[in-house]
């Protein structure tokens, strides 16, 4: 996973506390082409908020949205930094 991660997260600008360690280590069953679609969510979601920088709430974000089956509602004020 971590090898996973590394390659489609590795031309993106990630912020101090992107901490992909979470999504390693974590239980869900994450296939190659889930690691795949949150990266690109999480980057999508950044450059919505006009943001050059990719953080943690991103990723949690995006992870949310792909896999809970529903549309999640995204406030404008995210507590990332832009």
């Amino acid at each position: 996973k971590r090898h996973i991660f590394n390659i489609h997260t590795g031309r993106m600008a990630l912020t101090e506390d992107a901490d992909l360690e979470k999504f390693v280590t974590s239980k869900d069953e994450l296939s190659g082409a889930d690691i795949r679609a949150v990266c690109t969510e999480a980057g999508m979601l950044a450059l919505r908020e006009r943001r050059m920088k990719v953080c943690q709430e991103d990723f949690v974000k995006a992870k949310e949205r792909l896999f809970t089956g529903k549309r999640a509602t995204f406030q404008k004020d995210s507590t990332c930094k832009r």
